[in-house]
């Protein structure tokens, strides 16, 4: 089971063809894929920020209408706590949205699917660069 991050969703919604392609031959092959309420966020943020804000709106819920939105539980809540600090001792603070997003991912035991894969560098979380 797969979950996307923000930059993989925006990408295909600019028009990214060959990503397109590929979560859709991964739904065809019975794959789950879910998206984190914080990328959920991130992405509508984008999509009223936009100049053409009813346009990019219904892209985007036409886009995410498929996929699962994972929950943001306590188990989640207590990753992130935990990650934070260590991250925090070691001097290696990731963006607080990114960390969530893992969090969310570990907990859940889903394959992290990004182009930024710096992003998660120092957190112990599966992921896949598409």
């Amino acid at each position: 089971m797969y979950c996307l991050d923000t930059n993989i969703i925006v990408d295909i919604l600019r028009g990214d063809r060959l990503l397109a392609e590929k979560v859709d031959n991964t739904f065809e092959k019975g794959f789950d894929i879910f998206i984190t309420p914080i990328s959920l966020c991130e992405l509508y943020r984008g999509a009223y920020g936009h100049q053409n804000s009813a346009k990019k709106v219904e892209e985007l819920n036409a886009f995410i209408f498929n996929l699962r939105i994972i929950g943001f539980d306590i188990e989640s809540c207590k990753e992130f706590g935990k990650e934070y600090s260590r991250l925090n001792k070691i001097g290696k603070q990731t963006k607080e949205f990114d960390l969530l997003i893992a969090c969310i991912v570990k907990v859940n035991e889903l394959i992290l699917v990004t182009r930024d894969k710096k992003d998660f560098e120092n957190i112990d979380v599966n992921i896949e660069v598409w």
